[in-house]
C-alpha cells in the first residue's frame, strides 16, 4: 500500500461493515426461513445459551412464538421502505426482564437488536407535542437553532447539545449550542469536511439518529463475520453498529464519553445535525430515542417551511424585478448597457458590490468592479463555462488566478449568459470579505506509521485555531442563483426583442427560436415532473406490467400531444375542440358538440389533456363508445365572471353503476382541475350515462363567442355575408390536426375545395394545378418559411393571410398582409378574409364604371 492510498484511509473506510455492535444490547440475523445466521457474541449473557447453539438454529426455539409473530408483522409494515421497525417493552423468556427491539432487512438478511428497556413507560407524544409547540413559537433561524438545542438537551439530559450546520463544501459550523456551565464553547467553531467523512454523510441520510454510549467501550462482535456465500452483514440500519476506531479516538481526544447525533434533512440533503455530547457515559434507551429522532423529523420540516418561506417573498420581489427589467428594456431602441446602473438601483435583488455587462463587443460597468480590461479577460474566462448555465464562485482566483491581483474588486462573482454566439453576459462582483474562521483545533489530521503504513489519526487539541482567510467573497444562496436563472430567461427574451430592431428578418427568427426553446425546455422538464408522478400513481393501482405498460402508454402519448400542439402555437392560446378532436381521432363523429369553442391558456392544456384522455379512455372501455349507437355531448358555456363550464355527457351505452374500486383514474378526474387550476370538477354515475361537469376559472379558460347568424329574411344576403369565399382555396400548414381545424373552418366560409399542402415546394405546384381564390399561409413550415408562396401570391394578384402562433414581425414587402393568430378561430378567419376583399360600395362602383 502507497503513502497516498495509506492517507485516505479515514475517508474510505467502511463504516457500515464494521462487523461489531456496542455492548448495550444483542443482535441476531435471520433469513427467510427464520434460521439464525449470525448473533453479537455476548448472546448468552442475555438468552443463556451459548452461541453455538443459537446460530444455525431456528429463532423459534429461542424466542417466543407470539413475539415472532409481532416482530413479522412489524417487519411487514416496513418492507420496501429502508426503515427500522420497533417494539417496546417485550419478554423475550419467563423471567421478568423487557427488551425494546429493532427489526430491519438488511439484504436477504433479517436484523434483529435488542435492548434492555429504560425506565417506567410513558407516553413520547405529550413529550414530543410540548417539544415542537415552543419551537414553533420561534420566528427567525437563530432562535429556531438555539430552542431546538434547548429541548433536545431537556430531553436527554446531555451536558452539551449542538446545532451543526454543513456547508457546501462539506465542512461545518456549530451555529447553536446548549451546555452546562464551566465547559468551554465550541459555538462559531468550524470543523473540516475530514471530521465527517462523505461515507458517514451517507450513512445519517439513511439512519436519521445514531447513539454512542460510551467511546471506552469495547465492540462486541457478531459472528460468523462472513457467510459460506461470502456475504458480510450490511449494518448501516443498525442502532448497536459499532463505531470507527478512528472517531472513537476523536472523541477521546475531545474527552468525549458519550455522543449522539441526530440528522436535519431539508430538500432531501443533509443540512446538518443536531450533536449531543457528555463527559460520562449517557443510557439513552430506545423509546427516548425515538422520540429525539421524531423531533428531529419535526425539525428539518418546520426548518424546510420557514426558508421556503423566506424563499417565496424572495422570489415575489425578483419576478417584480424581472417585471420591472421587462418594461424598462422592451421599448425599440432600447440599451441593455444600462441594465447594470438599473439593477444596482434595486440591491436587494442579488445583493452584490458592482455590475457589469459584456453586450454585443461593449462594456458598462456600474459600482464597484474590475477595470474595463480586466472585465474583458473575466468574459474569455466565462466563455470557457457551460454555455447557457449561469456560473457562480465565491473565489474566482481558484479557478481564474489572474483574479488574485484585484481582491477588493472581484473576489466572486455570479455571470448570467444572456445570449450564445457571441457570447453577452450580465455580472455581479461582491469583493473579498477577509473574514476570521475559527476551527475547532486545527483543521487535518496528522499522519502517524504504525503496521500498515501511514494513516491518519485524529487531531488531539480542540482549542480554537483561528485563520484568516483572504481572497473570498460572501457565498453565493441557492436562492439568488435560482433567480439569476429566471433573469437569464428574461434577458434572453429582451436580447432577441431588440434584435428584432437591428438585425435581419433571418436573424431575428433564429433569436426568438432560442428563447421558444428555453421556454419549452423549461415546461418540458415540467412534463417530465409529471411523467414520474404518473409512473409512480399508475403503478400504485395497476393490477399487472401490461396493464402498466398499457396505461402509462397512452397517458404519455396524450401528454406529447398536448406538448405538440403547445409547440406549434408557441405556447399561446389552444383549442378546446382541437383537443377533443386528437383524443377522439376514431370516435370524432360520434361527438356532439354544443356552445362556444374555448381557448385555454397553455397552463390548463396538459390537465385538461390528461382529463379528456381518462374519459376517452373509459368511454372506449366500457361507456358509451363501447356500445354501437352510443356517443358524447359537450356543452360549454360561460358565467357571468367568465368562468367556463365544460360538460361531458355520454349516452347510448350499457348502464353506469358507481365503480367499486377506485383507481388512479377516477381520482384524476375529481382532483386534477380543482388541484391544478382551481377550478372544480363532479362526477355523476347516472344510469343513462357518465356525466363530467368541469368548471374551468376565467384565468385559464375563455370561450371564444361564434358570429351570430344573420336573422334577415333576404337570406341570399346572409348566406353570401357568412361565406365570403367560393372556389378553391389552398392551406399551407405542417401540422395534421391544425390544417384539419383549419381546413374545416376554410369549408364553412364557402371554400371548395380546401388544398392542404406542407411545404413551399408542394405550393408551387399546387398553384400551378389550381386557380385559387385565396390562401392561408402558416409562417413557419419547420425548416422554411412561406414567404416564397407569398410572393408567388402576391405575383398572381391571389389574396392571402398569413397563420402564426410566433408574434413575428413580417417582412417589409407584407407589413399589410391579414395575421391570424394560432389557433385558428373561425371569427379571426372571417375577418382576415374580409380584410383580402374589396368593400361593397367599392364593388358596385368598379360594376358602374364597366
Amino acid at each position: 500500500m502507497d503513502d497516498q492510498t495509506a492517507l485516505l484511509n479515514c475517508e474510505s473506510e467502511e463504516i457500515h461493515l464494521l462487523g461489531g455492535i456496542q455492548p448495550i444490547g444483542f443482535l441476531l440475523t435471520v433469513n427467510a426461513d427464520w434460521i439464525v445466521l449470525r448473533a453479537s457474541e455476548n448472546v448468552s449473557d442475555y438468552l443463556k445459551r451459548p452461541h453455538d447453539q443459537i446460530v444455525g438454529h431456528p429463532v423459534k426455539t429461542i424466542l417466543p412464538v407470539d413475539l415472532l409473530h409481532d416482530i413479522g408483522g412489524r417487519l411487514q409494515s416496513v418492507s420496501g421502505t429502508a426503515t427500522v421497525g420497533r417494539l417496546f417493552r417485550r419478554s423475550l423468556g419467563p423471567d421478568d426482564a423487557l427488551f425494546d427491539i429493532a427489526a430491519h432487512f438488511s439484504g436477504p438478511e433479517i436484523v434483529l437488536e435488542f435492548e434492555r428497556s429504560a425506565g417506567d413507560p410513558g407516553s413520547p407524544l405529550p413529550v414530543l407535542r410540548a417539544m415542537m409547540a415552543r419551537v414553533q413559537r420561534n420566528q427567525t433561524p437563530q432562535a429556531l437553532y438555539n430552542e431546538a438545542a434547548r429541548q433536545i438537551q431537556a430531553l436527554t439530559g446531555f451536558e452539551r447539545v449542538m446545532i451543526y450546520r454543513f456547508d457546501a463544501d462539506g465542512s461545518g459550523e456549530v451555529v447553536a449550542e446548549c451546555a452546562e456551565s464551566g465547559l468551554p464553547s465550541y459555538l462559531g467553531h468550524h470543523y473540516p469536511a475530514s471530521d465527517i467523512p462523505a461515507q458517514a454523510r451517507a450513512l445519517y441520510q439513511r439512519n436519521y439518529i445514531r447513539l454512542i454510549e460510551d467511546s471506552h467501550a469495547a465492540p462486541v462482535p457478531v459472528t460468523p463475520q462472513v457467510l459460506p456465500d461470502g456475504a458480510r452483514l450490511d449494518m448501516s440500519m443498525c442502532d448497536l453498529r459499532s463505531v470507527s476506531p478512528v472517531h472513537l479516538e476523536y472523541l477521546r481526544n475531545m474527552g468525549v464519553r458519550a455522543s449522539m447525533s441526530i440528522s436535519i434533512l431539508v430538500d432531501g440533503g443533509l443540512w446538518g445535525l443536531i450533536v449531543c455530547h457528555d463527559r460520562e457515559p449517557r443510557d439513552i434507551g430506545v423509546e427516548m430515542r425515538s422520540t429525539a429522532e421524531l423531533f428531529g423529523q419535526f425539525f428539518s420540516s418546520h426548518l424546510e417551511s420557514q426558508q421556503r418561506r423566506a424563499d417565496s417573498v424572495y422570489e415575489e420581489r425578483a419576478r417584480q424585478i424581472h417585471d420591472q427589467v421587462a418594461a424598462a428594456f422592451a421599448a425599440p431602441g432600447a440599451s441593455l448597457g444600462n441594465l447594470p446602473a438599473f439593477l444596482a438601483g434595486v440591491s436587494d435583488y442579488v445583493p452584490s458590490d458592482g455590475i457589469g455587462i459584456y453586450y454585443g463587443g461593449e462594456i458598462s460597468l456600474s459600482g464597484t468592479t474590475p477595470t474595463r480590461e480586466e472585465f474583458f479577460q473575466i468574459v474569455k474566462f466565462l466563455n470557457k463555462t457551460a454555455a447557457g448555465k449561469v456560473f457562480a464562485t465565491h473565489c474566482l482566483e481558484e479557478q481564474f488566478p489572474p483574479a488574485a491581483d484585484y481582491p477588493m474588486r472581484a473576489a466572486g462573482l455570479l455571470s448570467i449568459p444572456i445570449s450564445r454566439l457571441p457570447r453577452d453576459y450580465l455580472v455581479f462582483f461582491r469583493r473579498e470579505i477577509a473574514k476570521t474562521v475559527t476551527w475547532a483545533g486545527e483543521p487535518g489530521k496528522i499522519e502517524t506509521t504504525g503496521p500498515s503504513g501511514v494513516r491518519l489519526t485524529p487531531r488531539k487539541s480542540f482549542e480554537a485555531w483561528c485563520e484568516i482567510v483572504h481572497g473570498q467573497s460572501r457565498h453565493w444562496e441557492k436562492r439568488e442563483i435560482r433567480a439569476a436563472e429566471a433573469l437569464r430567461l428574461t434577458l434572453i427574451e429582451l436580447v432577441l426583442r431588440l434584435s428584432e430592431f437591428t438585425e435581419s428578418e433571418r436573424a431575428s427568427a433564429q433569436r426568438n427560436q432560442e428563447i421558444l426553446i428555453a421556454e419549452l425546455n423549461h415546461r418540458v422538464r415540467n412534463i417530465l415532473g409529471l411523467v414520474r408522478g404518473l409512473i409512480t400513481q399508475s403503478a400504485a393501482s395497476a393490477t399487472d406490467v401490461s396493464s402498466l405498460v398499457e396505461s402509462l402508454d397512452q397517458r404519455i402519448q396524450s401528454l406529447a400531444r398536448a406538448h405538440d400542439f403547445l409547440s406549434t402555437v408557441g405556447w399561446q392560446p389552444l383549442s378546446l375542440r382541437q383537443l377533443l378532436r386528437a383524443e377522439l381521432s376514431e370516435g370524432e363523429g360520434r361527438l356532439t358538440l354544443t356552445g362556444p369553442d374555448v381557448t385555454l391558456q397553455s397552463s390548463a392544456c396538459t390537465p385538461l389533456t390528461l382529463v379528456i384522455h381518462e374519459l376517452v379512455t373509459n368511454t372506449r372501455k366500457y361507456g358509451a363508445l363501447s356500445k354501437p349507437g352510443g356517443g358524447i355531448r359537450v356543452e360549454t358555456s360561460a358565467d357571468a365572471v367568465g368562468n367556463v363550464s365544460v360538460i361531458w355527457q355520454e349516452f347510448g351505452g350499457p348502464p353506469v353503476t358507481r365503480p367499486v374500486r377506485r383507481g388512479f383514474g377516477t381520482t384524476m378526474l375529481e382532483k386534477m382541475i380543482p388541484f391544478e387550476l382551481r377550478g372544480s370538477s363532479v362526477l355523476h354515475y347516472l344510469p343513462s350515462g357518465f356525466r363530467l361537469e368541469l368548471v374551468l376559472p376565467a384565468a385559464v379558460a375563455e370561450c371564444v363567442v361564434a358570429p351570430t347568424p344573420p336573422t334577415s329574411s333576404a337570406e341570399t344576403a346572409g348566406t353570401a355575408e357568412s361565406k365570403p369565399l367560393t372556389g378553391a382555396c389552398m392551406l399551407v400548414e405542417d401540422n395534421l390536426f391544425i390544417a384539419a381545424d383549419a381546413g374545416d373552418m376554410l369549408q364553412s366560409l364557402g371554400a371548395d375545395p380546401v388544398i392542404v399542402v406542407k411545404s413551399v415546394a408542394e405550393a408551387i405546384e399546387a398553384m400551378a394545378a389550381h386557380e385559387f381564390r385565396f390562401a392561408l399561409l402558416d409562417v413557419n413550415l419547420g425548416s422554411e418559411t412561406s414567404m416564397p408562396v407569398a410572393s408567388e401570391l402576391r405575383a398572381a394578384n391571389i389574396p392571402f393571410a398569413f397563420g402564426t402562433g410566433y408574434g413575428l414581425a413580417l417582412p417589409e414587402p407584407f407589413k399589410d398582409a391579414p395575421v391570424v393568430a394560432k389557433p385558428y378561430h373561425r371569427e379571426a378567419l372571417l375577418k382576415a378574409i374580409r380584410a383580402t376583399q374589396p368593400t361593397r360600395s367599392g364593388a358596385q362602383k368598379d360594376q358602374r364604371q364597366g
